[in-house]
């Protein structure tokens, strides 16, 4: 029976996953789609996926609280229902102003953050600390196979002239089983502050001053980087996919099927990385395999951007999804090594800076290519990369130099 609860909450955690998944790596494919319907320039238009990014910001954000006072069963509900309504809302009436678009895209965006915040806590909470680099992982996996179906499905809804908006509808139906399993059964608690409260002291005054300590024991200077360079990591990983498609289409005249297709290989092949990287997380030490990972996401990048054939371009694009999404769930894992029994606000902020740098992407590398072309982008992704690879050498020679690495250079603890 334990055996079987533990399954259920990893399905849920990974099924979050695959919700936020299927939002934002459409981006890339329905971007013209969206643009002909709000008539406005590609450039312009995809500054709406800054609301949607934007309104997970906020999500997480709020997460860091809410998972503090609020039971994980009872937001994983409300949070999946709500999303639900806005996608009914969103494919049924079609809104036609940027304005709607924006706002719907924005409250869309803060259910998946709160989901996925309490995805990563159930995670935390139900594999030890030895185990949970592999489980989050694993839970890209689940983005990655949701990277590559929905935006496979949408280019083909495109191709059959459907609204892009059916695309995002069939995510509802991951969300439909999420409330599905959370309803049929317990979840773990987020926060002990009722066992370890004095007995004269209630609830309101000590779980708000828990939480405000908690955060400001988050407050040091590697955590700190490491939540820029996973930031970092974000925006070069959006910005890149979401003007792929458009670069190739410009640069090498693909239509739109096959140039929106790079997406779809990307996170294709990132399912078997991700899988491979399972394995290797247990073998190889996971500062050298960070490091070595973002220095090939640097190499990868730019030979993509300096290739003049679109074959070598979505070939690469096979070995850069390969490669390198391992990079994002091994930096949230080292991220939480970096204080001692580390509490579910540290997993909670690692995300939020994920989340900035998905919703800073969109409108910075709108601005690039405004100010620019669709290769600016790119070139945008390369620099994000190396200054993340950078912030990531800096803290791991910072913890070793406080003898706190327990893996590095070469030799695993004993």
């Amino acid at each position: 029976m334990h055996l079987i609860h533990q399954a259920r909450l990893t399905l849920i955690a990974f099924f979050s996953y695959m919700v936020m998944s299927g939002l934002l790596t459409q981006a890339g494919v329905i971007l013209n789609a969206v643009a002909d319907q709000l008539q406005l320039a590609p450039a312009v238009a995809v500054s709406i996926f800054s609301w949607l990014t934007g309104g997970v910001l906020i999500g997480t954000c709020v997460s860091m609280y809410l998972y503090t006072r609020f039971s994980i069963k009872s937001l994983l509900v409300l949070t999946y229902s709500l999303l639900l309504v806005l996608l009914c809302i969103l494919s049924v009436f079609k809104p036609q102003h940027y304005a709607s678009v924006a706002l719907i895209f924005m409250v869309l965006g803060v259910a998946c953050g709160c989901g996925l915040s309490g995805g990563a806590v159930i995670i935390s909470k139900i594999y030890q600390a030895q185990r949970r680099a592999s489980a989050f992982i694993a839970t890209d996996c689940a983005f990655s196979a949701a990277g590559y179906l929905f935006p496979t499905l949408a280019g083909w809804l495109l191709a059959q002239q459907y609204p892009w908006q059916y695309s995002y509808l069939a995510v509802g139906i991951v969300g439909l089983f999420i409330i599905a399993l959370v309803v049929c059964g317990d979840s773990p608690q987020a926060h002990q502050v009722k066992a370890s409260k004095a007995p004269d002291k209630s609830a309101d005054t000590e779980e708000p001053y828990s939480a405000w300590q908690e955060f400001r024991s988050l407050l040091c200077v590697r955590v700190l980087c490491m939540a820029s360079a996973v930031c970092l990591y974000l925006v070069a990983q959006t910005s890149f996919l979401t003007w792929a498609p458009s670069y190739l289409t410009s640069a090498f005249a693909l239509p739109p099927d096959q140039a929106g297709q790079v997406v779809g290989n990307y996170w294709g092949a990132s399912i078997f990385g991700l899988l491979l990287s399972v394995v290797l997380v247990n073998i190889v030490p996971t500062r050298l395999l960070l490091l070595s990972a973002s220095v090939i996401a640097i190499g990868l990048t730019t030979a993509m951007v300096v290739s003049g054939s679109p074959d070598t371009f979505v070939s690469l694009g096979f070995a850069f999804g390969f490669m390198t999404t391992c990079i994002y769930k091994v930096a949230i894992s080292l991220g939480t090594q970096q204080i001692p029994n580390a509490p579910p606000m540290l997993v909670t902020l690692m995300l939020f800076s994920g989340s900035v740098g998905s919703t800073l992407a969109p409108a910075v590398s709108g601005v690039v290519v405004s100010l620019s072309h669709e290769q600016g982008a790119l070139w945008l992704s390369v620099c994000c990369y190396t200054i993340m690879a950078l912030l990531f050498l800096v803290t791991i020679l910072s913890e070793n130099k406080k003898g706190q690495s327990t893996d590095w250079p070469l030799q695993r603890a004993a």
